[in-house]
């Protein structure tokens, strides 16, 4: 990581006036400036979970919460565009009469939707950045569209408490990212009325998207639109031996904080992962060492598929790699998640090798393991782990496969403004299988 501290900062300020529609790879802005990005938004939540005085209140969401944000803020998240949906969620703890810290989870979980924070302050419902990517960062803020945003902020967060709530009796509990359904639901909703109604989208993926490239990145008319290139410079090693050592840490703490942390993980590693928060039931110690090992797994993961496959470790794979732990606290590990990536893997090696050789379907557009839109959708995918822990590994393999064959069609239908598109892919896949197993496989209570 290099560069002076102007030059870093300089690029910092462009990239929070960079639109962030997904997935915008912050490493094509600049490496440094994105790692000091990681960093403010780990801060701004730091700051956030002081001011509402939950220190206290700090439990697996706040685990999760922290996590996802971390992950996104290497491709679209950043202070500029959370703010306004973390202090909207605080408006609702006002108007309801609850307590900050009561609303400090949600608020971290709202900024699912900060790519609308950044196209309303930035560009809403101006022309710039349209077709062919010029205008595309930088781009002054809009007084007027500071003020949009925190409106929109507040209502998102008035109707997203309430869905949120019932979120676990559209997935049956068995997707851990109970935010994302809610939050992909209201973002169609917002992108209907703040795009579609006065015509005013700047890209409009679902009119006329024949297709995603390799990248992640739509193509229509054979015109590819993104917010800039998809992906940044590799930075693999730097990936690889940074993270193994805070895993190395992490272990090693557990163990000082619990003699007992490898027996209670022996334990662990065999829990379903449904309902579960791992720090009540096994400890500290046994958690730090799911996060220490769990994190080695999923890097050998992608790993796996950059030697494999050819991925491209770049900022989105460096950041979902963060979003895979989010709920290493409350359900995720090694033994649930792994039959959700053999799935994934399965059914891209029938899209690239089978179907191919069979002479079915199109030579181009293929996805794969090594395309960015699926490496990042699979992060999301392990928030199914409780349906291969409580279920079994085949049903585990078959959500994975499932939601391979769907996270890329539900983006178009909001314009990729959704930070949590895979974890509401989940939700949906849980709501199909689950009815289905029940109905056919499990046998009803006398």
């Amino acid at each position: 990581m290099t560069g002076t501290i102007g030059e870093i900062w300089t690029k910092f300020i462009e990239i929070l006036k960079t639109p962030a529609q997904c997935t915008h790879d912050l490493y094509t802005v600049n490496i440094s400036a994105t790692y000091f990005n990681m960093g403010m938004c780990c801060l701004l939540m730091l700051v956030y979970i002081v001011c509402c005085g939950g220190m206290n209140s700090v439990n697996s969401g706040t685990v999760a919460a922290f996590f996802l944000t971390v992950g996104f803020s290497s491709w679209g998240m950043n202070v500029l565009n959370m703010l306004p949906l973390m202090l909207g969620m605080q408006v609702y703890a006002f108007i309801k009469k609850k307590t900050p810290a009561s609303m400090m989870n949600l608020g971290i979980f709202s900024t699912a939707i900060a790519p609308i924070m950044s196209e309303v302050m930035l560009r809403w419902p101006g022309d710039k950045g349209v077709l062919g990517g010029s205008g595309m960062s930088n781009l002054p803020i809009i007084p007027t569209g500071v003020v949009l945003a925190f409106v929109i902020a507040v209502l998102f967060c008035l109707f997203y408490v309430p869905l949120c709530a019932k979120a676990p009796n559209f997935h049956f509990g068995c997707d851990l990212f109970n935010a994302g359904p809610p939050a992909g639901f209201l973002c169609l909703i917002t992108i209907g009325f703040l795009m579609k109604v006065p015509n005013a989208g700047f890209v409009a993926f679902n009119q006329g998207a024949a297709s995603l490239n390799e990248n992640g990145e739509a193509i229509f008319k054979g015109l590819t639109v993104s917010n800039g290139p998809a992906v940044g410079q590799e930075v693999f090693e730097f990936v690889l031996i940074s993270y193994l050592i805070v895993f190395v840490i992490c272990f090693l703490l557990g163990m000082v904080l619990d003699k007992d942390a490898l027996k209670n993980y022996g334990k662990l590693i065999k829990d379903s992962g449904y309902g579960s928060d791992f720090v009540d039931k096994y400890g500290i110690g046994a958690t730090l060492a799911n996060f220490a090992i769990y994190g080695i797994f999923i890097l050998a993961f992608y790993s796996c598929m950059k030697f494999c496959f050819g991925a491209k470790f770049a900022g989105g794979v460096a950041g979902v790699v963060w979003c895979a732990f989010s709920w290493v606290a409350a359900g995720a590990h090694p033994l649930n998640v792994l039959p959700i990536g053999i799935g994934y893997v399965l059914i891209s090696l029938v899209s690239t090798v089978l179907f191919p050789s069979l002479g079915i379907g199109a030579e181009t557009g293929r996805l794969g393991m090594n395309s960015i839109a699926i490496l990042i959708a699979f992060s999301y995918a392990t928030g199914m782990a409780p349906i291969s822990g409580k279920y079994g590994a085949i049903w585990g393999i078959i959500a994975g496969m499932m939601h391979f064959a769907i996270v890329t069609l539900i983006p178009l239908q909001y314009d990729f403004f959704n930070f949590y598109n895979g974890g509401f892919t989940a939700g949906v896949v849980a709501f199909v299988l689950i009815l289905f197993i029940e109905h056919y496989f499990v046998k009803e209570k006398a």
